[in-house]
């Protein structure tokens, strides 16, 4: 099995940074490189970059001087998708494994449309509180990746799916990046899909950390459960075993979490950036319409975020 040596990330924000650092750490050779344009390139290359208070020198590189990299990640915000495929795209050769550390239930199909079903593995992201603000990251719980591959690839396709994700969990265990791997990826997308439907975009429109937002009998606990509650109800449509058992571990997540954290959307909100709130709501309307049903909590959040960002 042929190691993975090289590394390219495109998206430098906070799970950017949080999950390059332990391959910037053990992995070595001017590994990773974060690909971006060059303009962007330039701006940041004078930035000081610290992790919880630790100066770090990230590797920048441009698309023109990328090259077919071992291993892609993703972490841009997902209105920046488009733009950061055609960035990605001379990092991407044909043994590349694509894995995408973007929130959401549809990146991995979007990047498949783009560079080929056989190149892109699933995962999802949980369990951390990192913040991003300007050049500083912070967090308190680093989290892990949960990676696998989808129960929708057969035959040929799953065999080469399956001998990539044994290359991309030696190179973890090798790097020390915390990570699981999960044999219902698209279970635990869903699972997690659903908290950050509640909990991100709640603490988005309340402009609460995680801790105000869990306070039982508040307005934004009953909003962020309700929400939840809805991508519950398109998921079992979708015969997706998502419901309340689900519901109270991953609140149970939330309550380890640093209180006063914000989850990205509310970031974006207190630094005045677009949100991610069509990849939530967007997407639980649009499958709720699809499948006849209500999605009346996320119709109220996608109105109150656009107001918010309109009012920037």
């Amino acid at each position: 099995m042929r190691p993975i040596r090289t590394v390219n990330i495109v998206g430098m924000g906070a799970l950017g940074l949080l999950f390059g650092e332990p391959i910037r750490q053990n992995l070595g050779g001017g590994q990773p490189r974060y690909v971006m344009d060059a303009a962007r390139k330039a701006r940041h290359e004078r930035d000081a970059y610290t992790i919880n208070g630790r100066a770090v020198t990230p590797a920048m590189i441009s698309p023109e001087e990328a090259e077919p990299a071992d291993l892609v990640l993703v972490g841009v915000k997902y209105p920046a998708l488009p733009e950061a495929m055609d960035i990605l795209a001379s990092s991407v050769g044909e043994d590349t494994i694509i894995l995408s550390l973007m929130n959401g239930v549809d990146s991995e199909d979007l990047l498949a449309e783009r560079f080929g079903k056989e190149k892109v593995l699933y995962s999802v992201s949980q369990e951390m509180d990192a913040q991003r603000y300007g050049s500083e990251l912070v967090y308190t719980k680093a989290g892990q990746l949960y990676v696998g591959v989808p129960d929708t690839a057969e035959g040929e396709l799953r065999r080469v799916l399956t001998e990539r994700l044994d290359r991309v969990c030696a190179f973890f265990d090798a790097v020390r990046l915390p990570y699981t791997r999960e044999p219902e990826i698209i279970y635990r997308q869903w699972s997690k899909f659903m908290l950050n439907v509640g909990c991100n975009q709640v603490c988005m429109v309340y402009d609460q950390g995680y801790g105000p937002c869990m306070e039982p009998g508040s307005e934004a606990f009953a909003m962020m459960t309700g929400a939840m509650r809805e991508v519950c109800a398109i998921a079992s449509a979708l015969s997706i075993p998502v419901g309340e058992k689900e519901v109270a571990q991953y609140l149970n997540i939330l309550r380890t979490l640093d209180p006063q954290a914000l989850p990205s959307m509310g970031q974006d909100r207190r630094q005045k950036h677009r949100s991610e709130v069509d990849m939530f709501a967007g997407v639980v309307i649009a499958c709720g319409k699809r499948l006849g049903i209500e999605t009346p909590v996320n119709e109220f959040l996608l109105r109150r975020v656009r107001e918010i960002e309109a009012a920037y």
